[in-house]
């Protein structure tokens, strides 16, 4: 009898170390996901940042374009050389 007393105070015991090891700290939590909600909100900022990069780059070799285009009419008109 003594020793299925002990068996029971075992499983009890193991049963209750393992279903504590099960919870979790709401506060631990909340910070967790406070702080994923932080990364994704910094990574859309970046992807918005970056197209916007992307189009003034785009939009800066527009203007390079034309302005190679007209230094070289200029220079082909004037009979200037125009070195690359």
């Amino acid at each position: 009898m003594l020793d299925s007393a002990r068996l029971r105070l075992m499983l009890v015991l193991a049963a209750a170390s393992a279903a504590s090891g099960c919870l979790r700290n709401p506060k631990a939590e909340a910070a967790q996901l406070e702080l994923n909600v932080q990364v994704t909100d910094a990574i859309n900022q970046i992807r918005i940042e970056s197209g916007e990069l992307h189009g003034t780059v785009d939009s800066l070799r527009l203007v390079i374009a034309r302005q190679d285009t007209t230094i070289q009419r200029l220079a082909a008109v004037t009979g200037v050389p125009v070195v690359k």
